[in-house]
């Protein structure tokens, strides 16, 4: 009798709580939604649910399988990263796993079946497909613990298994997750940035970002500021349960659109902190100015000859005889043409200053002189793909061919030159005249 009249009086109560819930549930889905229902988070919330890649209580394929940790149903991190990242699997329709529920989403690719960049899709930190045709072509995070390769997607570098070349990797494993987050882009250990992590093999590579569109201060970080911050942002704001398709600081966001071809008016632009960010595995790479190399700080640089090329230095460094000059120079050449761009070219990305939002994403910057400047900066990714290439050492170009771009040939990322080109590959900051070059203009 207690438990009907209890009943009958919790239904006003109840259909009030309903109406509550309702309402907060419209408001959230009115606020935060975009692109079709995604907010444009990682592995949070909306469209990827927890069981697409774990189970509730028993581990491996649906069960069928020896159980794996964390109750994934994958045995290996980078294995189940590629189950959606892989072309061929970045759909619920195709994923490479048990569970998948379709809805909706769309996963970025990082490595095709070929070598053949898709069509409408873009690739900025390159394709690990070459790196497992030739482990000098790329990264291989194909060790999830120890010393033994786990994954069954990616080859293990045959030549230094897990050791990074110019460093080593001093904590836990080699796969996807030693440089990106797992679950979201909100929080104190992941950086706005492709979801990259703030502390690397042990190493704090960015300090206190949140004035930079990034919400969230790393407290264990906060106190190292030996490394500059990564302050460019491919990913918008929540602010209380709204998604803002910007940077906190109102500046558009920074990262190419990654389901369209790359290009001058789709790129990535780059804001401070990815030199250091390779730097926590290959710092012996690292360098700067006016540092003398010895045997106690391996730095890069004695009187006026770089030992290593530099990375993080200022286009327009004091007595450097190269630099924004060379980057920026107009080409006279036989033809008549200019196919040296004037601005930032998206094919050679430089730091920008923070100071300075003139180069947008969306926007063409190659052919506007005022968005390659002195300020600007090199840094790894000007000649490197953070994934892998076609190229040895996961250049952007193949160093070991001439620099030199004839008329109407075909350049690395498949452009046709309209004229005699020698700033290509190295000869874009190195220009250094001969027989075919065009005639300098500084």
């Amino acid at each position: 009798m207690y438990f009907t009249s209890h009943i009958k009086r919790s239904k006003p109560v109840k259909m009030i709580f309903m109406i509550f819930i309702l309402g907060v549930l419209a408001l959230t889905v009115s606020d935060i939604s975009f692109a079709g229902g995604a907010t444009g988070l990682y592995h949070s919330y909306d469209n990827l649910p927890c069981g697409d890649c774990h189970s509730l209580h028993v581990s491996g394929n649906g069960g069928t399988e020896a159980n794996y940790g964390h109750l994934l149903h994958k045995k290996d991190i980078t294995d189940l990263c590629l189950s959606c990242h892989m072309k061929g699997n970045e759909t619920p329709a195709t994923a490479d796993l048990p569970t998948v529920k379709d809805a909706g989403w769309v996963a970025p690719v990082v490595m095709t079946l070929d070598g053949v960049d898709p069509s409408g899709i873009a690739m900025p930190a390159g394709d690990f497909y070459w790196a497992n045709t030739d482990p000098e072509k790329g990264h291989n995070p194909a060790y999830t613990k120890g010393g033994s390769a786990t994954s069954r997607s990616m080859k293990a570098d045959s030549v230094l298994g897990a050791n990074p070349p110019g460093g080593s990797i001093t904590e836990g494993g080699w796969s996807c997750i030693s440089c990106h987050g797992i679950h979201d882009r909100f929080g104190s250990e992941i950086s706005a940035w492709r979801q990259v992590l703030r502390k690397i093999n042990g190493i704090c590579v960015t300090g206190d970002v949140s004035g930079y569109g990034v919400e969230t201060a790393n407290s264990d970080c906060i106190q190292n500021q030996n490394y500059e911050p990564v302050k460019s942002n491919s990913r918008g704001d929540i602010q209380g349960i709204g998604y803002i398709n910007a940077r906190k600081d109102g500046n558009t966001l920074e990262g190419a659109d990654l389901f369209a071809d790359e290009s001058d008016v789709n790129k990535n632009v780059y804001r401070g902190g990815f030199s250091s960010f390779c730097s926590a595995c290959h710092g012996d790479f690292h360098g700067g100015n006016a540092e003398t190399r010895n045997s106690s700080n391996n730095n890069t640089r004695a009187e006026d000859s770089w030992i290593r090329h530099p990375a993080n230095i200022k286009m327009n460094e004091t007595g450097s005889n190269y630099g924004i000059s060379t980057y920026t120079a107009v080409v006279i050449n036989k033809q008549g043409t200019n196919p040296n761009p004037a601005g930032y070219d998206w094919k050679y990305p430089l730091v920008q200053p923070d100071n300075s939002f003139m180069v947008k994403t969306r926007v063409s910057s190659a052919g506007d002189s005022s968005t390659a400047i002195g300020d600007s900066r090199i840094m790894c990714l000007t000649c490197h793909k953070a994934h892998a290439t076609k190229y040895d050492n996961m250049t952007r170009w193949n160093t070991d061919s001439h620099s030199f771009i004839a008329n109407g040939q075909t350049d690395f990322e498949g452009q046709v030159s309209n004229g005699d080109n020698l700033a290509y590959g190295c000869g874009k900051c190195h220009q250094k005249g001969g027989t075919k070059a065009y005639v300098k203009a500084f």
